[in-house]
């Protein structure tokens, strides 16, 4: 693992400049979610990849490192970024890791950038979307990634499940997609006794109503554990083209 990377998570802290000036911590991917985007990473082993949120840059520098280890072509981990207020950290330490030139900013925002990308062809194989938690958004960012994804490659979606249920809605769409399947999850939602005892009631419930599919066609009343769906970050792999019919539909 890289130096910096180990004094970021012994110490709670990151360093900001040349200086040595450090700052606490907030709001940042954890040494375990980074070592699982390695593990996809080394499973799918890309040449080019998208990551949508960058703040303090530390999952950049899990998969800035890999890219180097892969022997990578410059630029071929590109972040988009609109939001200045995390300062130079992220810059700083990469800088220092000497993993710059495997790097590509775009300081805008996705629902500019992704289009613009796949009206230039731009091909990647993986993707890590960490971003604001509205569905709309996010779906939106998927539906672009999608269609630069090659066969085989993955999107990671972080905050699934727990309290951003505007996520949980888009990983719900993806994994009904007939050429998209769970690859992997990480740091699995754990269960309360309450949960446990309310989705058994619902299921229940469901079961016992008689043409519940045809009174509501739009919803899938399966839950996220019985769809693999119950954990906060999910890899979710593209099987195969999209080839849907035109009037194709599915609950999610």
């Amino acid at each position: 693992m890289l130096k910096s990377l180990e004094n970021i998570f012994e110490t709670n802290t990151i360093e900001v400049d040349d200086l040595g000036e450090r700052i606490p911590l907030h709001s940042n991917t954890s040494l375990e979610q980074g070592i699982f985007l390695q593990k996809i990473f080394d499973a799918i082993k890309p040449k080019k990849s998208i990551e949508i949120g960058f703040a303090y840059g530390i999952s950049t520098m899990f998969i800035l490192e890999k890219h180097r280890e892969s022997g990578s072509p410059e630029k071929a981990h590109m972040v988009i970024e609109p939001d200045g207020s995390w300062g130079n950290a992220a810059i700083h330490n990469i800088q220092k890791e000497g993993l710059i030139e495997y790097l590509e900013v775009r300081k805008d925002v996705s629902d500019k950038v992704l289009p613009q990308l796949y009206h230039e062809n731009y091909r990647i194989q993986y993707a890590y979307v960490d971003t604001l938690k509205q569905f709309d958004v996010v779906m939106q960012d998927f539906y672009f990634i999608n269609k630069m994804l090659d066969v085989g490659g993955v999107i990671i979606l972080d905050d699934c499940g727990g309290g951003y249920p505007g996520i949980q809605r888009v990983a719900r769409f993806i994994n009904s997609l007939p050429h998209y399947k769970v690859l992997e999850g990480h740091n699995k939602l754990k269960d309360t006794r309450k949960k446990k005892a309310a989705e058994s009631l619902l299921s229940l419930i469901v079961k016992l109503i008689p043409f519940t599919k045809r009174i509501y066609p739009t919803i899938n009343f399966a839950t996220d554990k019985e769809l693999n769906l119950d954990y906060y970050c999910i890899a979710f792999q593209k099987t195969g083209p999209d080839q849907r019919e035109w009037n194709w539909d599915k609950s999610f």
